[in-house]
C-alpha cells in the first residue's frame, strides 16, 4: 500500500515537473518559424497571416510572462506548450502565403510592366506626331517633358522589379501607364481642338 502511494506521489510529481518547466523547444521553433516569415516578406504579401501569426506570437509571450510570474512550483507550461505550436503553425501558413503572394505579385507586375512599356511608345509616337505650329511649342516641351519623365518611371519599375520589390515595381508601372495616357489624351484634345478651327 505505502509503495503505491509512493508511486503516485512520484508520477504526480512527475507530471508537475513535466509541466513546470518552460517548452524551450516548441518556443525556438515558433520563433524560428516567424523569422522564416519575416524573412519572406509575409509583412508585405500575405499581410493577414502575418498579422495572425504575430497575434499568436503576443498570446504566446503573454503566457510565458504570465508563467515566469508564479513561484515555480505553480508554473504550468502546458497552455503555453499549445500556443507555441499555434504559433509556430500561424508562423508557417504566413510564410507559404507570402511565398505565393510574391510570386502572384511578379507575374502582376511583369503584365503591368509590359503595359507600361507600351504606353510608352504609343506616348511618346504621340508627341512625334503632336500638332505644331503657333503657341505650341511650350506645350509640346512640357509633354517632352513628360514622357522623359516616364522614361526614368520605366527605369525605376525595372530596378525595383529586378530587386524583387514587386510592390513597388507595380506601382510604379501604375504611375508610368497613367502618365503615358494623360499625354496620349492631352495630344487628342490638342487635335481635335486643331481640326475644329
Amino acid at each position: 500500500m505505502k509503495a503505491t502511494r509512493i508511486g503516485w506521489i512520484a508520477a504526480l510529481g512527475l507530471v508537475l515537473a513535466a509541466c513546470s518547466q518552460m517548452p524551450t523547444v516548441d518556443v525556438d521553433a515558433a520563433k524560428h518559424a516567424l523569422d522564416e516569415a519575416r524573412n519572406s516578406q509575409a509583412a508585405d504579401y500575405a499581410p493577414q497571416a502575418w498579422t495572425a501569426a504575430q497575434d499568436a506570437d503576443a498570446k504566446l509571450e503573454a503566457e510565458l510572462d504570465a508563467q515566469s510570474q508564479k513561484w515555480a512550483a505553480l508554473r504550468s507550461y502546458s497552455v503555453a506548450r499549445q500556443l507555441a505550436v499555434d504559433t509556430k503553425a500561424a508562423a508557417e501558413r504566413s510564410r507559404d502565403e507570402a511565398v505565393a503572394g510574391k510570386e502572384k505579385a511578379k507575374d502582376e507586375a511583369s503584365t503591368l510592366m509590359a503595359q507600361a512599356r507600351e504606353e510608352s511608345s504609343r506616348a511618346n509616337a504621340a508627341v512625334s506626331s503632336a500638332p505644331r505650329g503657333k503657341g505650341t511649342e511650350a506645350d509640346l516641351a512640357s509633354l517632352k517633358t513628360d514622357a522623359t519623365s516616364i522614361d526614368t518611371t520605366l527605369q525605376d519599375m525595372q530596378r525595383a522589379f529586378d530587386a524583387g520589390d514587386y510592390i513597388n515595381a507595380k506601382v510604379k508601372a501604375q504611375a508610368a501607364i497613367d502618365a503615358a495616357k494623360k499625354i496620349e489624351a492631352e495630344i487628342e484634345t490638342a487635335k481635335a481642338g486643331r481640326r475644329a478651327a
